[in-house]
């Protein structure tokens, strides 16, 4: 699907306020990013968040635990058809945690719901690729 370029622009704009947020640990803009009813998934077994205000909790206890953040996404592919917008990319976090640096490589999908004023993410997720493919032996 084809999405225009308006579109496009607005959507990417989002997706760089969220990382320049991330790379503040931002709590409060990353929050206005979301949909009220935001729904997320992280990486970790039991990173699932319903709602704004719990995405704000999550955040809070996500970066209390680490000095720095950054995240970089690349290979970003948007669709979109009307005011409901879905996005793929790659991502990089990089962040200190003990005062040891790590990265970790990863992908993100996302949905984006227009508001007639602003695009906020509906729902998110956040995957490690697993070693070995579909079916590993």
């Amino acid at each position: 699907m084809r999405v225009s370029e308006q579109t496009q622009e607005q959507i990417m704009a989002v997706l760089r306020r969220m990382t320049e947020a991330m790379g503040r640990k931002d709590v409060e803009t990353l929050a206005a990013l979301a949909d009220p009813d935001l729904r997320a998934f992280g990486t970790g077994a039991g990173e699932k968040v319903i709602g704004r205000e719990e995405y704000r909790r999550y955040l809070e206890r996500g970066f209390a635990q680490a000095e720095e953040v950054a995240l970089d996404l690349s290979d970003i592919r948007i669709g979109a058809e009307g005011t409901i917008a879905w996005v793929m990319a790659e991502m990089t976090w990089r962040f200190a945690a003990g005062g040891v640096p790590r990265t970790m490589n990863g992908r993100m999908t996302a949905v984006l719901r227009g508001t007639g004023h602003a695009w906020v993410f509906a729902q998110m997720h956040y995957s490690l690729p697993a070693e070995g493919g579909l079916f590993p032996a």
